[in-house]
């Protein structure tokens, strides 16, 4: 069990460090920019995906209230009058990417990193039956724990190339 923990945490950390590293330099336009009027932007992907870890494993797998909430990151951000805290960007299409309110991605990057902290926190505290244990998502449907694990890895390492695409765009190869 604590080989598992370990290879999910090191993918979380491995993730996270890759998505810092993509929105260095990158100042508001940049990471407002679409590449079409259908697709997604830098810094919805990153509110996305802070949101997404923080539901899945704080609020479904460790049956906490997110820290969105708990913290009032919506007020923080200065968001808290247009988004409800259960939204989580989840079916977001071009008319709510665009109607997004502004986020300071400073101020985002810390609600992730407060999140995380958590995250790891329930990560770390699991037991064996846990990952058998079912649980429900936010669609009502039965997810087991280690399909949670798994999901968020998979989830997240595929925005984060998303923005990766998004960045190469804008900067070009290796900037």
């Amino acid at each position: 069990m604590e080989n598992f923990k370990e290879s999910i945490i090191s993918g979380l950390n491995e993730y996270l460090t890759a998505l810092y590293k993509a929105l260095d330099g990158l100042n508001i336009h940049e990471l407002k920019w679409q590449p079409s009027l259908e697709s997604n932007n830098i810094i919805y992907l990153v509110w996305h995906m802070a949101r997404v870890e923080d539901n899945w494993i704080n609020k479904i797998l460790g049956g906490n209230q997110t820290i969105w909430e708990k913290n009032q990151w919506a007020k923080k951000l200065n968001i808290d009058q247009n988004l409800d805290d259960a939204d989580y960007g989840k079916g977001y299409g071009k008319e709510d990417i665009s109607n997004l309110p502004d986020m300071n991605i400073d101020q985002l990057k810390l609600f992730y990193k407060d999140q995380r902290k958590a995250s790891l926190d329930v990560i770390i505290n699991l037991k064996d039956e846990d990952l058998e244990k079912d649980y429900k998502r936010l669609t009502g449907e039965l997810k087991k724990g280690y399909w949670i694990l798994g999901h968020v890895l998979v989830e997240e390492s595929q925005h984060l190339g998303q923005i990766a695409y998004i960045r190469g765009m804008i900067k070009g190869l290796n900037n």
